[in-house]
């Protein structure tokens, strides 16, 4: 009785540890704006890559560190890489902040430029701020990812249902624990300023809650869907350490800066 408990509990523990850390690949389909992208999915260990599988474009290739996540690009078409750490990757909240005005001078003072200098432009006037009592400035909405309760199988695997609404717009995502928590496929360093539409947001929704989608939709309203992220296969597969070139920027890479923002 006491060897059948322990073959038990072992077997569930490989079955848990299998399940929050798979490894092996996952193919995509993604439509935005009706144009369709293939994405590979390479999960090892401790690393992951991303990469869009259509050729007639210099594509980038995503290299995570799922540990610290930091994330690499890969520029094959030009040879070269840059590392991006994980604030780099944070967007702020909220709207794009404005440049703050010159201090104000009293009245009555005037600014020489010096000679040669060029006139210094005429600020416009900013509008004045509502009174105290006035009407209030309205907050940016921010988008909640909420589980309807739903379930199902998808691909063999147990996914719940999530719903985001936002501005006339309802993204619905059936989400899965027993892969790996979800990274967006990133083409470009990423404005960390600036409101974002609802379809760069919903990934780090789910990514928080270390879930990956299997099927996410983003429909109006009126039913029109204008994006699309469905998982076509799953396959695992154990890597060792003679793939550990996947994971890393080629010897011949020539590693560049990334952008002060």
């Amino acid at each position: 009785m006491k060897n059948k408990t322990l073959i038990t509990a072992v077997s569930t523990f490989f079955l848990l540890h299998s399940a929050f850390a798979f490894e092996g690949r996952i193919q995509v389909t993604l439509t935005r704006g009706g144009q369709p992208a293939n994405l590979l999915y390479t999960a090892g260990t401790n690393y992951l890559r991303v990469e869009n599988t259509v050729t007639n474009w210099p594509n980038p290739v995503d290299l995570l560190d799922r540990s610290s996540g930091a994330l690499t690009l890969l520029f094959p078409n030009n040879r070269s890489f840059v590392h991006l750490p994980p604030a780099a990757l944070t967007p702020a909240p909220g709207a794009m902040p404005m440049p703050m005005p010159p201090p104000a001078l009293p009245a009555g003072t005037s600014v020489t430029p010096p000679p040669g200098a060029p006139a210094m432009p005429q600020m416009p006037q900013m509008p004045q701020m509502p009174a105290a009592g006035g009407m209030p400035m309205m907050p940016m909405e921010q988008p909640e990812l909420k589980a309807t309760g739903e379930t199902t199988n998808l691909l063999g695997y147990a996914c719940t249902g999530y719903e985001i609404k936002q501005r006339g717009e309802t993204m619905e995502v059936w989400a899965t624990d027993q892969l790996l928590p979800f990274q967006p496929y990133v083409q470009n360093q990423p404005h960390r300023f600036g409101p974002q539409m609802i379809e760069e947001q919903w990934a780090e929704l789910v990514k928080a809650k270390k879930l990956f989608p299997l099927l996410a939709t983003l429909k109006f309203d009126n039913g029109m869907e204008h994006f699309r992220f469905e998982v076509k296969a799953v396959t695992p597969q154990t890597f060792t350490e003679k793939d550990a070139a996947l994971f890393q920027p080629p010897p011949e890479y020539l590693e560049i800066q990334p952008l002060p923002f």
